[in-house]
């Protein structure tokens, strides 16, 4: 078996090209992906440190968030709805959109009060709406909610119609569906 290798020259070059190609398999089966487990491994460390610096500066504002929040008068009631309780405050974010809405022109084909949830040191009452309204009264509408005083929020703006008006053709009403919050202090009973 040894005689029929070749030698000289032409038993060398085939010697070099099987160490090529014994390198080669070593590189593309053990090497590379060894590497490519490093540079993975090397990354994600790097994430999670970046996320370590981030997580303990934001921890590091706690305490003066703490004694931003101290420093904060008490609330004097023009922030959040008066109530003692979450249906009493509820009762009158609904007085109040009633108003506004008939102030506005818009008529209001429901009005359902959401349950309430607490938010800091808040409770968050909500009332979802349905009205039927022209394009012009709806944006007066909207602009009135948005200056009224407590503040409230609008959410989850649903507008259903064609907001298009036709030179000569009166306005069409647009069947509207909205939610707003307001905040009454205090926690759950």
């Amino acid at each position: 078996m040894a005689a029929a290798l070749p030698t000289g020259r032409q038993g060398r070059m085939l010697a070099l090209g099987l160490l090529v190609l014994a390198a080669i398999v070593v590189w593309l089966g053990v090497a590379a992906p060894l590497m490519d487990l490093y540079d993975a491994q090397t990354a994600k460390l790097a994430q999670r440190l970046a996320l370590a610096d981030r997580m303990a500066a934001l921890a590091a504002e706690v305490p003066d968030l703490k004694t931003r929040a101290a420093a904060v008068p008490a609330n004097n009631g023009t922030a959040t709805f008066e109530g003692a309780t979450d249906a009493l405050a509820g009762a009158t974010l609904q007085s109040q959109l009633q108003s506004l809405a008939a102030t506005a022109g818009a008529t209001l084909s429901s009005m359902e009060t959401l349950t309430a949830e607490q938010s800091g040191p808040y409770r968050r009452i909500g009332v979802k709406l349905s009205i039927s309204a022209p394009l012009p009264v709806l944006a007066q509408l909207l602009a009135q909610i948005d200056q009224a005083r407590p503040p409230m929020l609008v959410d989850d703006l649903q507008i259903h119609g064609s907001p298009i008006v036709l030179p000569g053709i009166a306005a069409s009403a647009l069947d509207v569906g909205f939610t707003v919050y307001g905040f009454r202090s205090g926690s759950a009973p």
